[in-house]
């Protein structure tokens, strides 16, 4: 079978995944074949045998020995496998929680072997150990194993169960760029999940997804060259800027040139408008959406998530207030009668600019006549979620937007369908936020303390949603917040919740009821609450400079002084200590993404990444940035076969 044939067939075809497994893997990303093996390891152990004698107890190990005694103790869904294994030089205990169906397991019967890794334990005169890992003995090898994370409610060992037979069924067939790339496909694709150290194999898979997205991006160039309505600015855009309580800034007015400019032209704009945060990016989609307004032609402005969609809507009604006009807003949580009447306004073809989030793109929706689309934070999207609202109509601009700092060289690269515009500087009265990094943490909470006395408000952004064994989850950082700070209405944020959930937890966090909100980096982007003050990052160092930069413009957003502390953890290297001391003294976002990607460039290409920006299903521009800008020039100049393209894009693939 064709290689690419095999990676894009349907995972029902993995023993083991029915249709009921496959719909929870669906909704996790995992589709096809291919999506199983790109699951990476998240860890890997030395798995080697060791004889029962030998055990010390809270030692994680691997035994393989022969079942002595099997017993059920209990009945239905609270019933207890019992199961003794013994070697020559011992015996141990296995014990399974809510395991009834063991007891038909043939696997589980005296006399068979098996091979079982776990915690051990002492409890009396044996050693036991509670739901280990396990396989027939014959089935395992010695050796270093990879460790996969849980997925979808699926154990990380079932899922390496799934992946190892998807491996043994990989074709040994050959795939287009092998010869370009020096490594067979197939072959790196097992590599990535037997060896911790195949640099090689990681290379091989980088560059063709790199490679695919970049033919990619010249096809999407080359297709967006057509004609477009000429929108050429006029009364209703000088009405808008004098209506507006400041002048617009050098960048803005430099910005606001470039895309009168391509509207004006009569070819569709296709740009991408690079803005520091808070450099004041939406003022000039606002001006945009005018232009096409004033021609009678309906704009669009889509945002990934429903709480930035809602916080555009509200900051765009008030700057077209003055003109007597009002956005739309169309998201989710939009229904019944209030959708009906949207929706019939945009069929009728009714000049209205209405914001949203992905329900833009929905197949009921139907624009009568768009003249531009807009895409904000446009690096959330994959390729074909950012032309999808411009293909809503025929000719229509699109302008995207984007507050993450990204070195020019890399945003031409990455972004190759989209002209660039670079806006930098921040509006009046904005102070640079003043950043520490605090290896001594005593005057840390008393600080807190005084702020939230005087009414402010603070982020404090912990490192995962779940407990592990070196980092604090939200949760458990919220419950000990709480306890330090009783009368902060301390609330956690996390991506998992539901919207209307983090919608509620914003909502208290914007009118003051929480002064202290503890979060992952969901807040990133789109976050806008002007009298917080202080935004506190724990294990800073796990971040790059760039999405630092990122959290801390969610502060300082008003004329009060913002602060940002960083907390580096006690494992931060020296060289580490000295990239977040960088934050102290430069507040520039581009300058530092381009040392971000200077300090990054040597570039440890093993990884072990599940998810990241919607572009790449591997690939990560802040860890990659410098080889990325190296490979674009070794780019096979054969356009790729589609099936390629589709397991590389699945998103734009879908699509077309």
């Amino acid at each position: 079978m064709d290689i690419y044939g095999f990676l894009l067939s349907p995972i029902t075809r993995i023993a083991g995944i029915g249709d009921k497994v496959a719909l929870r893997l669906q909704k996790r990303g995992i589709a096809t074949i291919g999506d199983l093996l790109l699951w990476m390891p998240k860890a890997w152990i030395h798995d080697h045998v060791q004889p029962i004698a030998n055990l010390r107890a809270g030692e994680p190990a691997r035994v393989v020995g022969t079942v002595r005694e099997a017993r059920i103790v209990g009945e239905g869904k609270r019933a207890r496998a019992h199961f003794v294994v013994e070697d020559k030089t011992g015996a141990m205990e296995l014990v399974f929680f809510h395991a009834g169906f063991m007891a038909r397991d043939a696997r589980w019967r005296p006399g068979m072997r098996v091979a079982v890794r776990g915690v051990p334990e002492r409890k009396g005169l044996l050693w036991r150990m509670v739901h280990p890992e396990w396989v027939p003995a014959a089935r395992f090898q010695e050796g270093i194993a990879p460790v996969y994370p849980s997925c979808a409610g699926f154990s990380g060992r079932r899922m390496g169960a799934w992946i190892a037979e998807a491996l043994r069924r990989l074709p040994r067939a050959p795939s287009p760029w092998d010869e370009e790339l020096g490594l067979p496909l197939w072959q790196a694709l097992r590599a990535i999940h037997t060896d911790p150290e195949s640099e090689e194999a990681w290379r091989r898979l980088l560059q063709e997804e790199w490679f695919a997205h970049l033919a990619l991006m010249r096809a999407k160039r080359a297709a967006a060259r057509t004609p477009a309505p000429a929108l050429a600015p006029g009364r209703l855009c000088q009405r808008l800027v004098a209506a507006l309580p400041w002048p617009l800034t050098p960048a803005q007015q430099q910005a606001w040139q470039d895309i009168a400019t391509d509207l004006s032209s009569g070819t569709r704009m296709h740009r991408l408008v690079q803005g520091d945060v808070g450099a004041g990016k939406t003022v000039v989609a606002a001006l945009a959406a005018a232009a096409a307004l004033e021609h009678g032609y309906q704009a669009a402005l889509m945002a990934p998530t429903e709480v930035l969609a809602r916080q555009h809507h509200a900051t765009l009604a008030e700057v077209f207030a003055p003109l007597g006009m009002e956005p739309l807003l169309l998201t989710g949580s939009v229904r019944g009668k209030a959708r009906c009447a949207l929706l019939t306004r945009l069929s009728a073809g009714e000049p209205v600019l209405v914001v949203g989030t992905h329900a833009l793109v929905s197949e009921e929706v139907r624009f009568a006549k768009l003249g531009l689309a807009i895409v904000d934070e446009q690096h959330r999207f994959g390729v074909r979620q950012r032309w999808a609202l411009a293909d809503k109509g025929r000719g229509v601009h699109l302008l995207s937007m984007t507050a993450t700092p990204i070195p020019r060289s890399l945003a031409l690269a990455l972004y190759g369908d989209l002209e660039l515009t670079v806006m930098r500087g921040l509006p009046p009265g904005r102070k640079p936020v003043i950043t520490r990094v605090l290896r001594d943490r005593r005057g840390l909470k008393p600080a807190l303390a005084r702020l939230f006395a005087a009414g402010g408000r603070a982020y404090w952004i912990a490192p995962r949603v779940e407990e592990d064994e070196e980092s604090a989850s939200v949760l458990a950082r919220a419950r000990q917040l709480a306890a330090h700070f009783p009368t902060a209405g301390v609330q956690a944020l996390h991506g998992r919740m539901r919207p209307e959930e983090k919608q509620a937890v914003l909502a208290a966090f914007a009118r003051g009821e929480c002064q202290l909100l503890v979060a992952t980096t969901v807040v990133e982007v789109g976050v806008n609450v002007p009298e917080a003050r202080a935004i506190v990052i724990e294990e800073a160092e796990r971040y790059g400079l760039a999405q630092l930069h990122q959290l801390r413009g969610r502060v300082g957003r008003s004329h009060e002084q913002g602060y940002c502390l960083l907390l580096p953890s006690p494992r931060a290297s020296d060289a580490q200590l000295a990239r977040l001391r960088l934050l102290e003294q430069c507040h520039d976002g581009l300058r530092l993404a381009e040392e971000d990607l200077k300090l990054r460039g040597a570039g440890d290409l093993i990884g072990t990444r599940q998810s990241g920006a919607a572009e790449f299903r591997l690939l990560d521009p802040t860890k990659h940035g410098a080889q990325m800008l190296e490979w674009t020039e070794l780019a096979p100049k054969a356009p790729p076969s589609e099936a390629l393209v589709r397991f590389w894009k699945p998103d734009f693939a879908a699509a077309d």
